[in-house]
């Protein structure tokens, strides 16, 4: 039989209890920023509570309650974190381009499109256009945060070398209005019929089929395609 332990070799004995490891606090908000999505994009905003975002991370209330103070302001902050962060980056890339009006429309395009297929993106769209219209403030925030700003830059675009040359200003104003909502259609309804589509197309391929179709309309596709020689 085995000796029992003195208490001071028990003492010396490592303590294999799971210790919580101390995070930086930009690591510790994506990490609770990552349960959250999870957790509202589940049980849906009015559902979810702090506490179940506290169970799925595996901290205490209190570390929670340190960077927010409420259920609102954590989505606010997610919202924040995950979307408007990619309307920064547009931005300054719009900025530095020095191509044609068409070069930058694609780009512009192209770049809403990728935002979109990454992970969490489109979860995260859908919960907001669900929930956002129950907290109207917040909801008008998000509008000036995000989707005024995309707008503006689809406009930028549309102006560029052709300040209303080319279009009349109700024109340019209502295709900046409309491509963004067309690529966010397009994306959502790939999402919800992601379990029974039968189509074989690949994000990258619609992708392009969107940007063609906003460059150059379906007209112009159909005609491309047509003119292809059959395989």
């Amino acid at each position: 039989m085995d000796p029992q332990l003195s208490p001071s070799q028990a003492g010396s004995v490592p303590d294999e209890t799971p210790q919580r490891r101390r995070l930086p606090p930009d690591e510790r908000r994506a990490d609770i920023f990552n349960a959250a999505l999870m957790v509202f994009s589940e049980l849906g905003y009015d559902r979810a509570t702090l506490s179940d975002v506290v169970d799925r991370i595996g901290v205490t209330k209190g570390c929670l309650y340190h960077h927010f103070e409420s259920k609102e302001q954590l989505f606010l902050a997610l919202l924040r974190d995950r979307i408007a962060a990619t309307v920064r980056d547009d931005e300054e890339a719009l900025s530095a381009a020095t191509g044609s009006r068409e070069q930058a429309l694609r780009s512009l395009v192209e770049r809403h499109w990728a935002h979109l297929q990454e992970p969490g993106q489109i979860e995260l769209t859908a919960l907001a256009i669900t929930e956002l219209p129950k907290i109207p403030d917040a909801g008008r925030e998000v509008f000036d945060d995000v989707v005024a700003r995309k707008r503006a830059m689809m406009r930028a675009a549309l102006e560029r070398e052709h300040p209303g040359a080319d279009a009349q200003p109700v024109e340019t104003e209502l295709a900046a209005t409309i491509i963004p909502w067309m690529i966010l259609g397009v994306a959502l309804g790939r999402h919800v019929c992601r379990g029974f589509e039968t189509s074989t197309l690949s994000a990258e391929q619609v992708g392009e089929a969107v940007t063609s179709l906003i460059l150059k309309g379906v007209g112009g596709v159909c005609t491309e395609a047509g003119a292809r020689p059959a395989p």
